[in-house]
């Protein structure tokens, strides 16, 4: 195999990994399954390239959703993928694109899962006052109202139960797919 210049591998890789998003998204909802696997492709790209290739990915996901599918609020819920992207790019590989440290696997896990349920928990309580869209989380937040808890709490706890499925599905297909990507996709480039 040749190699490709560093623009190239970049745009393929961060290309595929929009897609991957979009794709594991329409699954998730089409199936009706208790995750959203919506950012799996943004830590992919932190991790095979860089934080920053995730970020955009992330940003490319989240604008395109909030054109043609779900409206303005999805921008507002970048801010879970670039969370995401920094965690993953910044904690689970050496600087400038060095090994893969496997000892901050679990940490950049547990950090996503806090991380994103408290940043989707507030924004769901400020765009919609804490009702959402979706039926898995309602599920969860009607138990924990069962409870007695207030409304911002039941609506954190369905959040967190979504997010705890969501991140380890995710950690896994990452885990998975960079496993299986190309030698030529991964940072730093490979040699010819």
């Amino acid at each position: 195999m040749t190699k490709w210049n560093n623009k190239t591998r970049y745009a393929v890789v961060m290309v595929l990994c929009v897609v991957l998003n979009m794709v594991l998204s329409e699954v998730s909802g089409n199936l009706h399954l208790p995750v959203w696997l919506d950012v799996t492709g943004t830590a992919l790209a932190a991790l095979l390239l860089e934080p920053t290739a995730g970020l955009i990915v992330g940003l490319a996901n989240n604008f395109f959703l909030a054109i043609f599918l779900t409206g303005t609020s999805s921008l507002f819920y970048y801010c879970i993928s670039a969370a995401v992207a920094l965690i993953v790019g910044l904690m689970i590989r050496e600087p400038n694109g060095g090994k893969i440290r496997r000892n901050r696997v679990l940490p950049a896990i547990a950090l996503v899962l806090i991380v994103s349920t408290l940043l989707s928990t507030v924004l769901t309580l400020l765009l919609s006052g804490g009702v959402s869209t979706s039926t898995w989380e309602v599920h969860y937040m009607d138990i924990a109202a069962a409870w007695g808890l207030p409304q911002a709490l039941s609506c954190l706890f369905g959040v967190f139960v979504i997010k705890f499925y969501d991140t380890l599905a995710t950690a896994a297909l990452v885990a998975v797919l960079y496993r299986v990507s190309p030698h030529s996709f991964k940072y730093p480039p490979a040699e010819a």
